[in-house]
């Protein structure tokens, strides 16, 4: 119909929450917000796997409810 496609799934698909992450660097802080302006809650160590149950810029928050880590040093599992 005159060119127009519905977007593909992959188009409109979101992240698919939760998620599992594994930490990718030594040690990684936890904040209580998703920015580094945010005060330090705790630290994560290498090798230790998460649940994110959302994101913000980059950050994602952890299902313990302990704050937010920086997505970039983590992969997904």
């Amino acid at each position: 119909l005159g060119g127009v496609t519905a977007p593909t799934e992959k188009e409109t698909a979101k992240p698919a929450f939760p998620y599992l992450v594994r930490i990718d660097t030594d040690t990684l802080n936890v904040r209580v917000g998703a920015g580094t302006g945010y005060k330090i809650k705790t630290t994560v160590k290498r090798g230790e796997v998460y649940t994110i149950t959302a994101e913000s810029n980059g950050w994602g928050k952890l299902k313990s409810g302990a704050g937010w880590i920086k997505l970039s040093y983590t992969f997904k599992v």
